[in-house]
């Protein structure tokens, strides 16, 4: 594998530039080189950190883009997202254990309600109670601010 020397991350050996930033600044990885694992979350990069540090293996957090702010047309980054980096020697490890750690979270996530459909004639008739209500209420409005006006009027000798 090689690593580029200008976004840390890793890329086949019979590449000439970095699929990633397209540089050509690309050498053997050493195993001690800091990688480029993946970008995450507050929450998640901090598990992630966690969990690396409980199975022995070291990983650095840095503000994702070096601390650029984060590019406004990709909704999917937040300014508090963190590059997760670790040792070359323990990328493997590294992605076993996030891909670990993301399926727990995905088993964790509460499910989507499944609403029931209704029937045709009861969606009907809710339709037609709600906008029966809602003349009621709207006739009610106009009454009372009628009153209100009426009283006023009444109040300053207007009428």
């Amino acid at each position: 594998m090689q690593y580029c020397k200008r976004c840390s991350s890793v890329c086949e050996d019979h590449l000439h530039r970095c699929p990633n930033c397209n540089s050509n600044k690309l050498r053997k990885a050493l195993e001690d080189d800091y990688v480029y694992l993946q970008r995450a979350d507050v929450y998640t990069a901090g598990r992630l950190e966690g969990l690396f540090t409980e199975n022995g293996i070291d990983c650095r957090l840095e503000p994702y883009g070096k601390g650029r702010p984060a590019p406004l047309y990709d909704s999917e980054v937040m300014p508090t997202d963190k590059s997760v980096f670790v040792p070359f020697k323990d990328l493997q490890e590294a992605r076993d254990l996030a891909a670990a750690l993301y399926r727990e979270m995905e088993a964790d996530e509460p499910k989507e309600e499944e609403f029931e459909d209704m029937p045709r004639r009861k969606r009907i008739l809710v339709q037609a109670l709600s906008a029966i209500a809602f003349i009621l209420l709207i006739m009610l409005a106009v009454f009372a601010a009628d009153a209100a006006a009426g009283w006023l009027k009444g109040l300053f000798g207007l009428g």
